[in-house]
């Protein structure tokens, strides 16, 4: 790989790892390039439970089918952030096990990162010893050593909305109480 500043050529470069942090509602072209080129081998995909940002992972999850047919790179796996509640990781396991992927990791929210920011430090800087740290150790450690990667299977938009509609019915009957009767429609 070669960088670029500014439009001029520099030295090629020898990197392990490149982490491109990317907007999921629009498979972009700086998405798109390193996948479609083959300039990435293994691409993983951070999501929280929360609608908006499965909706964002499956269509990356789009993008990486697409471009997995001319040689793109494949997907290595989710990483499940913000997982504290039961039900988060339950959603996360259902959309992963849907599009036959798997979650790489669970990270936590966690109140040692909010520390580590406000000094301007990473977690693993201001709390090496942390639980977060180990987490945050563990996730890199699976990433560089991911061999295998495969081609997800994206849920439709109207598959992915009657799937979030679903949890949503069960996260109520959770809150409330209320169970619902899918034969009753309500």
């Amino acid at each position: 790989m070669l960088a670029a500043l500014d439009g001029a050529l520099l030295r090629p470069l020898d990197l392990d790892v490149v982490i491109y942090d990317v907007l999921g509602d629009v498979v972009c072209g700086g998405f798109a390039v390193p996948i479609r080129e083959g300039i990435a081998e293994h691409v993983f995909t951070v999501s929280s439970a929360d609608f908006m940002a499965i909706y964002a992972a499956n269509n990356l999850f789009k993008g990486i089918k697409k471009y997995s047919n001319s040689g793109g790179a494949l997907l290595g796996g989710l990483i499940a952030n913000s997982i504290n509640a039961p039900y988060a990781k339950e959603i996360v396991d259902d959309f992963v096990q849907r599009t036959q992927t798997q979650v790489v990791e669970y990270i936590p929210r966690s109140v040692t990162v909010t520390q580590a920011e406000l000094q301007g430090k990473t977690t693993v800087e201001a709390a090496p010893d942390s639980e977060q740290a180990k987490i945050y150790s563990r996730l890199a450690k699976k990433v560089i050593e991911t061999t295998e990667s495969k081609v997800p299977s994206p849920l439709e938009t109207a598959e992915l909305r009657e799937w979030a509609s679903t949890w949503a019915d069960q996260l109520l009957a959770m809150e409330t109480g209320e169970v619902r009767s899918a034969s009753a429609g309500i």
